[in-house]
């Protein structure tokens, strides 16, 4: 079985170069406005071809504006996906609802949760990582190192309540070193510390705080990966995903200023940094943002997906969902492609 979650190998996407190439050379001249969706399409329809992708949907936005959306073959803007790692930004953006709130902070310990939390890890295992704050899961700086879902969820229920047994698996492991470690399960504590605090299932608080505010009120956790929930769950369509995705653009006004000042903070020339549920790089025009989803997995349903998320500096992004978990180098080929297309004249 070959599993890929988003996770380390898209990190390692990046820093092999690949997606580098597209996210950090200094861009062209801004688009012309009239045809950059189709000539976004022309490049993703010339990129399944040459990676066997069959059905994908592509949503484009300029300037927070649906600009375009087309379907292929068995999936079309419109249809619900899965969306897999996408949904990380989905739960950071809940989380940051509670930290405009007051009810959550970016420095707060996790040993201060609610005992409903402690409860859901295991108090001992609260002990042992109890100092680890909001912002640390965030931007994956946790020191959790061990990660339970790369076996693909086999042997755990799909069931809304896995999370606290890929939660306590993980962290029956020893911390890693300090630094940058991506892993699904920083994630799933997010999506526990939103239920703890909030007394209400992760799945209709994200919903009514994060999504439906935002134009996306259609997204659900899919049936199939009810077990992925907080990190990798989500199933929503490339249109209303573009329309939350806004989110990120400060001109929407659709996150707070302290959420753009999380996603800036630590943004880079030289490489992409992990901030709400996105990477962002810092670029001569301003910040890209991006982020790729990817599974295969005999224990889920559908068994294989993907999904590709990126916002530039020139007012351009995209959202595609596709039927397949390609290779780190087709990841990087989808990113150049589009975002050639949409610097691009024509």
């Amino acid at each position: 079985m070959t599993l890929i979650v988003e996770a380390r190998r898209a990190v390692a996407v990046v820093l092999s170069g690949v997606v580098a190439l597209a996210l950090w050379a200094p861009p062209p001249a801004a688009a012309g406005a009239a045809d950059v969706q189709d000539r976004v399409d022309a490049a993703l329809r010339k990129w399944m071809t040459a990676n066997g992708v069959t059905s994908a949907g592509l949503a484009v936005m300029r300037d927070n504006e649906l600009a375009g959306s087309y379907g292929h073959n068995q999936i079309s803007a419109e249809t619900p996906a899965n969306v897999a790692s996408l949904s990380k930004a989905i739960t950071a953006v809940c989380v940051m609802s509670l930290i405009d709130e007051g009810r959550l902070r970016f420095d707060t310990p996790l040993r201060s949760l609610p005992r409903s939390f402690q409860y859901a890890v295991g108090r001992w295992r609260t002990r042992i990582i109890g100092g680890i704050t909001i912002e640390q899961l965030l931007r994956h700086t946790s020191r959790i190192t061990y990660d339970p879902t790369q076996d693909g969820l086999k042997g755990v229920p799909n069931a809304a309540s896995s999370d606290r047994t890929l939660v306590r698996a993980a962290l029956a492991k020893p911390l890693g070193p300090s630094g940058e470690h991506y892993n699904n399960i920083n994630y799933a504590m997010l999506g526990l510390a939103v239920q703890s605090v909030t007394g209400e299932p992760y799945e209709a608080y994200c919903r009514r705080k994060a999504l439906a505010p935002r134009g996306a009120a259609g997204a659900r956790i899919g049936p199939g990966t009810r077990a992925m929930g907080a990190f990798g769950g989500w199933q929503i369509s490339a249109v209303e995903y573009a329309m939350f995705a806004r989110a990120f653009d400060p001109r929407a006004r659709l996150l707070s200023p302290a959420a753009h000042a999380f996603v800036r903070a630590k943004a880079s020339t030289q490489r992409a940094t992990p901030a709400l549920g996105v990477y962002v790089v810092r670029t001569g025009g301003g910040y890209n943002l991006f982020h790729h989803g990817n599974w295969r997995s005999p224990y889920t349903s559908p068994k294989e997906f993907s999904a590709f998320f990126a916002m530039w500096d020139n007012g351009i992004s995209v959202v595609v969902t596709y039927d397949r978990n390609v290779t780190d180098a087709a990841r990087g080929a989808l990113d150049n492609a589009l975002r050639e297309a949409a610097y691009s004249r024509g």
